[in-house]
């Protein structure tokens, strides 16, 4: 690499010369694309890491709404969660039955959708755009349709349809009944979080090569065989990424289950997210809000954590 070449007539020192090259240098190779980030950036500190450590912040506290004199009290809102809460435990329990269950239901039916929309069917371009629309449909008019759909009387469409159908004898009140409220819910999130599966997964298999196809089927593979061993094998990766964003935004996934229950009946299908939402705009009690985020934010590091070494072991 040549030296830079110094303005003799440049009166300033040498060292302060070469110091003003190498800064220009580094403007041209990075400073510049930094200054074109610098709006996301900004954006993303003021709404994005700001909140979440002044999350982290008030779980430490006794903030609230009806607080004289909030202060520091260390752990005192996590062991009044952990010991004294008679509904905490059950509501982590209720998220990770929400969660696993709808990413697993959201895994299994989007790849078979993309497999089938990966095939040669009549009018496949219309049907991959069909399928985009629960996902581009936003998360509470979702909710809204489905708490129309399942109302619990026979307006709603599905008693008006099972009551004539002599499935159901006189309607059923889907959202308040505790065998069906969370058949319901689940449905609604795997309806909504299939086409984001689909589309990652469908552009993942235009990736598989034909030969690995057309030589297991030459050596007698079924269609079934190929898929275990060849298809799952190939697009591994694309499930595991799949999984793991599938995996997060399920366990913050507030609006559905909002929209359809308000958490209830009772505390029945609440999660730690509404349950935060219960401690910081019912109950105007910040701290132990905070408390609750804070603690979902650690279980679901850990639990992506487990899940990354899971995939880790069984790739090696």
């Amino acid at each position: 690499m040549a030296a830079p070449t110094l303005d003799k007539a440049d009166p300033r020192p040498p060292r302060q010369r070469t110091g003003k090259v190498r800064l220009r240098s580094w403007y041209d190779k990075t400073g510049f694309w930094l200054l074109l980030l610098l709006p996301v950036l900004i954006t993303l500190a003021v709404f994005q890491f700001y909140p979440l450590l002044e999350t982290l912040r008030m779980g430490w506290t006794n903030e609230g709404a009806r607080t004289v004199d909030p202060g520091f009290v260390g752990a005192q809102n996590f062991e009044r969660l952990l010991t004294e809460d008679p509904h905490f435990w059950g509501i982590v329990r209720n998220s990770f039955i929400w969660v696993f269950t709808s990413v697993i239901l959201q895994l299994v039916i989007g790849t078979l959708a993309a497999l089938v929309l990966n095939s040669r069917i009549r009018l496949r371009s219309v049907w991959r755009g069909l399928l985009m629309v629960p996902w581009v449909t936003p998360t509470v008019v979702v909710g809204v349709i489905w708490r129309w759909i399942f109302e619990g009387s026979n307006s709603g469409l599905a008693n008006f349809f099972l009551t004539r159908l002599g499935v159901f004898d006189q309607p059923t009140v889907f959202l308040a009944s505790d065998f069906w409220v969370w058949p319901v819910l689940l449905f609604a999130s795997t309806w909504k979080g299939v086409p984001f599966v689909t589309l990652l997964v469908l552009a993942a298999l235009q990736g598989v090569p034909k030969d690995l196809h057309e030589s297991a089927a030459v050596d007698g593979a079924g269609p079934v065989k190929r898929f275990f061993h060849v298809t799952i094998p190939s697009i591994r990766g694309t499930l595991f990424t799949t999984g793991m964003i599938s995996l997060v935004t399920t366990w913050f996934k507030f609006e559905l289950i909002w929209a359809l229950t308000n958490g209830g009946p009772g505390f029945a299908t609440s999660i730690l997210p509404t349950y935060v939402y219960t401690w910081a705009f019912n109950r105007l009690e910040y701290g132990m809000a905070g408390a609750v985020a804070t603690l979902a934010l650690v279980i679901i590091f850990v639990v992506a954590a487990m899940y990354a070494l899971l995939f880790r072991e069984k790739e090696s």
